[in-house]
């Protein structure tokens, strides 16, 4: 994660994004890359890799997110169920709230035998327009 955090923080201060932005993006990508360490590879013992791709196109900001685990749509499950009695409710599926909750659009593929993830959200600037 520390490679993460250099990568993200040299992002958002390139391209003029506000700070808090940062964090944001922290949470989406850590949860990616938790997901993916604890069950993208459940029948293979080398390691696995993942790419990570930035970019901003005006005020929207393009997460891109390519692993080869195994294959996994994180967005076809249902929602989970946040009103019922905490004890009684499954385990699993917050992560997949807090994505979908913190961007405007969610897209997964399948592409060459890697998971693709696409991200967007509208971020805030620091740059004066």
């Amino acid at each position: 994660m520390r490679q993460v955090d250099a990568f993200v923080a040299a992002f958002v201060r390139e391209q003029g994004i506000a700070a808090d932005e940062a964090a944001r993006i922290l949470i989406l990508l850590e949860e990616l890359i938790t997901n993916l360490m604890k069950y993208g590879y459940p029948d293979r013992a080398e390691s696995g890799r993942a790419e990570i791709m930035l970019a901003l196109n005006g005020s929207r900001l393009e997460i891109e997110f390519i692993d080869d685990g195994c294959e996994f749509d994180p967005f076809a499950g249902p929602p989970p169920n946040l009103d019922g009695v905490l004890e009684e409710r499954p385990i699993g599926g917050l992560g997949i709230h807090i994505l979908r909750s913190l961007t405007d659009e969610a897209r997964y593929e399948r592409r060459n035998d890697t998971n693709v993830i696409r991200l967007s959200r509208i971020v805030a600037s620091t740059r004066i327009s």
